[in-house]
């Protein structure tokens, strides 16, 4: 069974913690789009219309997902817990930190900012973290269902 408060299912602090990466990924990415210039000299050698498609190619996409997975986890009224394995769980495993992962990219590519590529190689790897805690749990929870949902659908892509 899942523990019986939603945060004990979750890595500790992790509400906190994506916040937190959200505020600094946005403050390097704006600083050195708008400000400092210090990394997006690749901005001079791509065009803006493709830099600009790319970011809203990745932000729809990445805003979709990330609203689709919060729906059908959160929009359903359940009596028990439920293993969700279809929808967009049927891409990924971890759909909504894929989908703010991919408005990230978007946004680093929009300016080709190499500090918030870099930054969000840190978010990648906090994310990561987050998918193992919290499947970890899911597999306490739902034991072989789980393991077999696992072969079946990867972690990100």
């Amino acid at each position: 069974m899942l523990p019986e408060r939603y945060e004990e299912s979750e890595a500790p602090h992790a509400d906190t913690a994506q916040a937190l990466f959200a505020v600094i990924f946005l403050t390097v990415w704006a600083a050195d789009s708008f400000w400092l210039r210090w990394t997006t000299h690749l901005s001079r050698q791509v065009p803006g219309i493709i830099r600009a498609t790319l970011f809203l190619a990745l932000a729809l996409a990445g805003g979709y997902l990330s609203w689709r997975a919060h729906e059908q986890i959160f929009g359903v009224a359940r009596d028990e817990p439920e293993l969700v394995d279809y929808g967009v769980f049927r891409l990924s495993r971890h759909p909504m930190y894929l989908g703010i992962m991919m408005i990230y990219l978007g946004l680093a590519l929009s300016s080709a900012s190499l500090s918030a590529l870099v930054v969000l190689a840190a978010v990648f790897l906090f994310y990561d973290y987050l998918a193992s805690f919290e499947e970890a749990r899911l597999v306490e929870c739902f034991g072989d269902g789980y393991l077999d949902y696992m072969e079946r659908v990867r972690r990100w892509l």
